[in-house]
């Protein structure tokens, strides 16, 4: 069974992005603003920071809470 990919746009810090997804537009607009939600949390902590390091500490925190909450990461290193 082939899934179709549905273009969705989101914004994230103010900026734009089109994403190609299989979820649903209301997921995919769930997870933008999620990670958007900890992106401006990160900014709040780390005031003056670049864009980049808040960008990566948001993504550290957010796959800290997915391997707390399935006790599991997918990494093949």
């Amino acid at each position: 069974m082939i899934t179709a990919h549905q273009s969705i746009e989101v914004e994230v810090l103010g900026q734009r992005f089109t994403l190609r997804s299989e979820k649903s537009e209301e997921d995919v607009r769930q997870i933008a603003a999620y990670v958007n939600h900890q992106l401006q949390k990160v900014m709040v902590e780390q005031a003056g920071a670049l864009v980049l390091r808040m960008a990566l500490m948001a993504a550290l925190t957010i796959a800290d809470e997915y391997h707390t909450a399935t006790g599991r990461l997918d990494v093949r290193l």
